[in-house]
């Protein structure tokens, strides 16, 4: 099942760019320069990959599946969609409140802050939910024919809907953000 491996890697580094936007909010907090190249990055990342891409697969691909063979499973697909359905508008709004922020009107910084915040909240807990409920009910009820299916999905590198090469371009993105994150997140530039 290259799915799961697929998944479990893809969560892995959403989480790791979740984990850097928390991160850079605490420095900023603690007196650091907002590093606005790094905070945009980190946006585009998440907009880029976890909300055009590894979301619509799983809704497509795994949920629909998992769906056909678990009825019983209809109250924790439905969460977990309306949390996908959830993400993107808080995206949109955080590259709103970003522009803000760099702007530097009044409240804005605190607005981004607070907005990043609940999104990473909500994102940590729907990966958990994920992985801790999902997969293991899709590795009991899925057949061999519905994982190759989603298999060959999400070993896909192209999205004709976006014209890109998701893997090649997130890959692109989370490199920037780890030339951009200093030390502990990434190897980029150190202040002092």
């Amino acid at each position: 099942m290259d799915a799961i491996r697929i998944i479990k890697d893809e969560h892995f580094a959403i989480a790791a760019v979740l984990h850097a936007l928390r991160h850079q909010i605490r420095a900023i907090r603690g007196g650091a320069s907002p590093d606005f190249p790094l905070l945009r990055a980190i946006l585009d990342y998440i907009v880029s990959y976890p909300d055009h891409w590894h979301h619509p697969k799983e809704d497509r691909f795994l949920f629909a599946a998992v769906r056909r063979r678990a009825p019983e499973a209809e109250a924790l697909l439905g969460k977990l969609e309306r949390e996908h359905a959830l993400g993107y508008p808080m995206i949109e709004t955080l590259k709103r409140q970003l522009v803000c922020f760099e702007a530097d009107d009044d409240g804005a910084a605190e607005d981004f802050f607070a907005t990043a915040e609940r999104y990473a909240t909500l994102e940590y807990a729907h990966l958990q939910t994920e992985e801790e409920q999902l997969l293991p009910l899709a590795e009991r009820v899925l057949t061999e024919e519905d994982w190759r299916e989603i298999d060959a999905a999400f070993r896909e590198n192209d999205n004709p809907l976006f014209g890109i090469k998701p893997k090649e371009e997130a890959e692109r993105l989370y490199q920037r953000i780890l030339e951009l994150a200093p030390p502990p997140i990434g190897y980029g530039r150190q202040d002092g």
